[in-house]
């Protein structure tokens, strides 16, 4: 039978498959982001805002084994790092909505993000509301909420 696929507007963590080559090309991971959190939200947005596509396989099947290290305190601010980084870097003017819903994060450091930022320029991506109009138009209704 013929694998039914899915686009979907964002992956649900950071178990996937992609070409090495396109991997490389649209700036891999982002080195700056901490420990984990965050980065399959960074790659979704940077795969569609760049123009490339997300699909979802049903059929897949995928094992993952976490280790319970309880660094809970790390792992918040890495969290917190890695998506403001991803908010500077993706959300344009939308960045402001964030920041009502996470007020305290406004004068949290995130590292240099001019390399990702000049990423973004050289790959001619389009803008988070292309990507909201287009590719995750329910985002936006439950963003005016």
């Amino acid at each position: 039978g013929v694998m039914s696929q899915e686009l979907s507007p964002v992956m649900a963590g950071g178990i996937f498959a992609i070409d090495r080559h396109y991997f490389n090309e649209i700036g891999q991971y982002d080195k700056g982001m901490d420990l984990w959190g965050g980065e399959n939200l960074e790659l979704s947005l940077r795969i569609w805002m760049c123009g490339g596509q997300l699909f979802i396989i049903p059929c897949s099947r995928v094992g993952h084994i976490s280790k319970n290290d309880n660094k809970s305190h790390e792992i918040l601010k890495a969290v917190a790092r890695n998506y403001l980084r991803l908010v500077h870097v993706w959300l344009d003017e939308y960045k402001e909505q964030f920041f009502l819903r996470r007020p305290g994060l406004k004068f949290t450091t995130y590292g240099n993000i001019s390399e990702r930022i000049e990423l973004r320029k050289r790959l001619g991506c389009k803008s988070f509301q292309w990507y909201l109009d287009t590719v995750f138009p329910e985002l936006e209704v439950s963003v005016d909420s």
